[in-house]
C-alpha cells in the first residue's frame, strides 16, 4: 500500500467534515474586516475572527500599509533575518515591544512555527516538559518534537502540576507550558499560583499569550506578573490583526534564540509590510488603545451576560472568546449552524470532534471592538429563538 492509498482510506479527524466544504469548512467571507460581512451573498454578523481592537479595517492603517507597499513592495526584505532580512524597522519594533513589557524581544516570522521552535530549542532529551492539557496546538507540536520526558496536567489543576514537578528526576531541567488565555475555553492560566510553585520547585515558565497581548493591555493577561514570567510569547495575529509574533525574555534567552530557532534561521524574515503595520498600530494604540479596549470589553460583557441570562453555558471564560457549550449530534449541529447563518444572519465557528468529545459542540464567538450594540442584540435574539426550535435551553426573548 502506498502512502497515498493509506491516507485516501482515512476518513477521520477534520477530514470527516469535507462534505461541508465552503459551508462550515473553508467558508468564504467577503468584504473588509468588519462586524458585518458577506457570506454567499448574504449579510452576516461575523463572530469568527480575532481583530480584537478593530485595527485592520481602520482607514489610517490601510493607508500606512499602502504607502509601505508603494515604496518597498510586499516581499521586502529577502532571505532569513540572520543573513539578509534585517532592517532598522525590525529592530525598532523589537525595541518598542521591549519598552512596553520590560523584557528583551526577538521577532518571529510566524507565530505558530516560532512558538514550536522556541520549545524545541530550549530542551534536550534529558529535560522534562510539563504542560496544561488545553495549551495551543503550536505548543503541543513543540512537545511532540521533544525526545525526553513529557507530562500533561488537567486544565488549570495546580495540585496536579505540583505533583508532577515533585516527581521530576534529579538533574532534569523543567519547562512548564501554559497559554495566557486558552483559545477554546476563553479562560486564563492561574499564573500567580504557578509562580508560587517556584518557591518549592525549579522550573522555567513559558506563557503563550497570543489572545492576551494588547487586548488585555500592554502586559497581556499576565499583567503585573510579567517580570516573574521567564518566557513570554505572543503573535500579532489577534489584537494586532496581522501575521508574525515575538518572544520576550531576559537578554541571555534572547541572545540564545537569535541563533538557535530553526524556523527563524531557515525561514524567510518577517516582511517589512507586517513590521511597519505593527509599528503603526502600536502608535495608534497609544492614542486610541484605552477607548478601543473599553469598547471591546463593554461588548464582551453585553454578549456574555446576555447569553447567560438566556440560559446558555459559556463556561468560565474571562476573555472576549465566548464558547457556547452544547450537546448534540453532528446532524443537529449542521442544521443549527445553517439556521444561524441563513435565517438569522449570524456567522460563528463550530468546534467539533476531534477538538471536543463526540456528541459535543462548541459555538465559538469572538467579540471585537468592531461590534455594535445592534449586532449583539440581533445575535442574542437569534439564540433565544433557536431555543424554541431546538430545545437547547429554556426559551426567553432577549431585550
Amino acid at each position: 500500500m502506498s502512502l497515498l492509498e493509506k491516507i485516501s482510506g482515512k476518513n477521520r479527524g477534520l477530514s470527516a467534515y469535507g462534505q461541508y466544504q465552503s459551508e462550515y469548512i473553508y467558508p468564504k467571507l467577503e468584504g473588509p474586516l468588519r462586524s458585518r460581512m458577506s457570506f454567499k451573498g448574504r449579510e452576516v454578523i461575523v463572530w469568527s475572527f480575532n481583530d480584537y481592537l478593530g485595527l485592520q479595517s481602520d482607514e489610517t492603517v490601510i493607508q500606512a500599509e499602502t504607502e509601505i507597499v508603494k515604496k518597498y513592495g510586499a516581499g521586502y526584505p529577502a532571505g532569513s533575518r540572520l543573513l539578509t532580512g534585517n532592517t532598522i524597522y525590525h529592530e525598532q519594533l523589537e525595541a518598542e515591544i521591549s519598552q512596553l513589557i520590560g523584557k528583551d524581544v526577538l521577532l518571529l516570522n510566524f507565530g505558530y512555527q516560532g512558538i514550536l521552535s522556541v520549545v524545541d530549542s530550549l530542551v534536550d532529551r534529558h529535560d522534562t516538559i510539563i504542560y496544561d492539557q488545553q495549551v495551543h496546538a503550536s505548543l503541543i507540536d513543540g512537545v511532540r518534537l521533544h525526545q525526553g520526558p513529557k507530562f500533561s496536567y488537567k486544565h488549570n489543576n495546580i495540585h496536579q502540576l505540583g505533583k508532577l514537578l515533585s516527581k521530576v528526576r534529579p538533574g532534569s531541567e523543567v519547562l512548564v507550558l501554559v497559554d495566557g488565555v486558552f483559545s477554546m475555553r476563553g479562560d486564563t492560566a492561574n499564573v500567580a499560583d504557578i509562580l508560587k510553585l517556584k518557591e518549592t520547585y525549579d522550573f522555567t515558565l513559558l506563557v503563550d499569550d497570543a489572545h492576551g497581548f494588547m487586548s488585555f493591555g500592554e502586559h497581556g493577561s499576565v499583567g503585573n506578573l510579567m517580570p516573574q514570567v521567564d518566557i513570554y510569547i505572543s503573535t500579532f495575529a489577534k489584537a494586532l490583526a496581522t501575521t508574525g509574533g515575538f518572544v520576550a525574555a531576559r537578554k541571555e534567552f534572547i541572545d540564545y534564540f537569535k541563533y538557535n530557532l530553526r524556523s527563524q534561521t531557515f525561514g524567510r524574515t518577517l516582511p517589512l509590510l507586517t513590521v511597519a503595520s505593527v509599528l503603526f498600530k502600536l502608535k495608534l494604540l497609544t492614542q486610541e488603545g484605552t477607548e478601543r479596549r473599553n469598547k471591546l470589553w463593554q461588548n464582551t460583557r453585553l454578549l456574555q451576560e446576555g447569553l447567560k441570562t438566556i440560559g446558555y453555558d459559556i463556561g468560565n471564560t474571562c476573555s472576549p472568546i465566548t464558547p457556547i457549550y452544547l450537546t448534540c449530534s453532528e446532524e443537529k449541529a449542521a442544521h443549527l449552524l445553517k439556521e444561524l447563518r441563513y435565517t438569522y444572519g449570524v456567522f460563528c465557528s463550530p468546534v467539533v470532534y476531534p477538538v471536543v468529545p463526540k456528541g459535543t459542540l462548541i459555538l465559538r464567538l469572538i467579540v471585537t471592538a468592531l461590534h455594535e450594540e445592534k449586532d449583539i442584540t440581533q445575535t442574542l435574539n437569534a439564540f433565544a429563538q433557536l431555543q424554541q426550535t431546538y430545545g437547547l435551553v429554556r426559551a426567553l426573548e432577549y431585550s
